[in-house]
Parts: C-alpha cells; sequence; structure tokens
C-alpha cells in the first residue's frame, strides 16, 4: 500500500489548522514519509483548493500552497474516458465519481476522504485518515 489518493476534503484539512481532520491529517503526513508512500490527487482538486482557499490565504499564500501540492502529489492523467468511468461510479455526487476516476487512473491502493458514503461504488478501497493511519503503523 503505496499509493494513496487524497479526495479533496482531505487536502483541506491538511491545509487548515480550524478543520476537524487537521491534526489526523499531520499525522498521517508524519507516518506517510515513514513509509514512503506515494501521495496521489485529482488534476481538478487544485481548483477546489485554490477556490476555498481564497477565504483564508493571500494570492501569494495559494499560489506556494497551489505549487506545493504540484510538486509533492502524483496528479493522474484524466481526460474524456476517466470522464465516462466516472459514470460508473456515481453515487450522489459526480465530483466523488470524478475522484474515483482519477484515483483509478493513478493506480491508487487506497482512497482517503471523510465522505465515505459518496464512494460507496468504488472499486479501490476507501478509508478515512485514521483507518489510514492504522493500516499504516501495522
Amino acid at each position: 500500500m503505496k499509493r494513496l489518493f487524497f479526495d479533496t476534503n482531505i487536502i483541506l484539512d491538511q491545509l487548515d489548522s480550524a478543520r476537524k481532520g487537521h491534526a489526523d491529517m499531520l499525522q498521517l503526513e508524519r507516518r506517510m514519509e515513514e513509509v514512503g508512500a506515494q501521495p496521489l490527487c485529482a488534476w481538478h482538486s487544485l481548483s477546489i483548493v485554490e477556490y476555498v482557499s481564497r477565504k483564508l490565504y493571500s494570492k501569494e499564500t495559494i499560489y506556494l500552497v497551489l505549487r506545493g501540492l504540484i510538486e509533492n502529489f502524483n496528479i493522474p492523467e484524466t481526460g474524456t474516458e476517466e470522464a465516462r468511468e466516472a459514470l460508473l461510479y456515481l453515487h450522489n455526487d459526480f465530483e466523488d465519481a470524478m475522484q474515483i476516476a482519477s484515483a483509478k487512473a493513478g493506480s491508487a491502493d487506497l482512497i482517503i476522504t471523510n465522505d465515505k458514503l459518496g464512494f460507496m461504488n468504488s472499486p479501490i478501497p476507501v478509508v478515512t485518515p485514521d483507518e489510514c493511519l492504522k493500516l499504516l503503523s501495522r
């Protein structure tokens, strides 16, 4: 289990200390470094992170955040075929289905999210950050 796909809500938890999952994400980040796990995220997560971060950070800080994500995360190539495939994973939210298709394109071993309900049609196992931390600590 080396390729861990981050749903956008998890990336936001990592960036915003006021979010409930922030402390868990800091622990998970440290553990991933220790075991050499590769983080992945979807291309479209970057625009969501940028949009949500406007309320928290200056343009300069947002640029640094985006640059850090691009430098540290593997971003799977996606396009028309993956968009079609996302329709197969649709439960309630097409954006979650797009996350699943991106994770599959990136050969992710796990998807990490706080919204497991939105990922119930995923062919890839879906875990919370706490569950992932436990798996990585075995």
